[in-house]
């Protein structure tokens, strides 16, 4: 009875302060917002500052008062922090792919709009600290890759390479226009599912 007693009288302990926590909370926030308002009838504060700094105060305020609770129960915040870090990492990590390939997609879009060149063009791509950048002709093109033959090569040549459509907006790009060219929107649209192998030779 004695152990039934103690848990009882914890209970109501620990019910108790997260009560006055609330309470608190409250209190804080009322007279914070009080504060403000009588800012912005002075002229202090503008009402579009006013919305954005009570909004913010109001979450911080909810963050901590949770927090303190969760602490008042017995549950360790530091091993929600842990989870909840870990769980933004796994998100920044997945966004990061998906930026990447949606960089991709929205960079062959660019391409084809603004033609910055074309099927059967000579193409160099200039590094920024100089020297010798990648360079050939224009062979093939979807919305995640252009590929690249080295100069002289042709569709069917050995060494064939995939550029990312992303690239060609963050570097120097040279052009020599082929005698026979196609634009990339009509390539893309006329080969809709064939691209172009590496190291394949009919």
């Amino acid at each position: 009875m004695q152990v039934d007693m103690d848990q009882v009288v914890t209970l109501a302990w620990q019910a108790g302060a997260v009560a006055l926590i609330v309470g608190v909370g409250f209190l804080g926030f009322y007279i914070i917002r009080r504060s403000l308002e009588r800012m912005v009838e002075g002229g202090l504060l503008s009402q579009s500052f006013f919305r954005i700094v009570k909004s913010s105060i109001r979450w911080l305020l909810i963050i901590a008062v949770i927090a303190a609770c969760l602490q008042q129960m017995g549950i360790k915040i530091a091993n929600i922090l842990a989870v909840l870090f870990t769980i933004a990492g796994m998100i920044a990590v997945g966004f990061i792919a998906v930026w990447s390939v949606l960089s991709n997609i929205l960079c062959s879009v660019l391409l084809i709009i603004f033609r910055n060149f074309d099927i059967g063009d000579e193409i160099e791509i200039v590094e920024p600290v100089g020297g010798p950048g990648l360079k050939g002709r224009v062979v093939g093109f979807n919305i995640m890759f252009t590929i690249l033959a080295e100069s002289g090569g042709g569709v069917d040549a050995a060494m064939l390479t995939q550029i990312p459509n992303n690239i060609f907006f963050q570097k120097t790009l040279r052009r020599i226009p082929g005698q026979k060219t196609e634009g990339l929107g009509q390539h893309l649209l006329a080969r809709p599912i064939k691209t172009v192998k590496c190291n394949d030779s009919e």
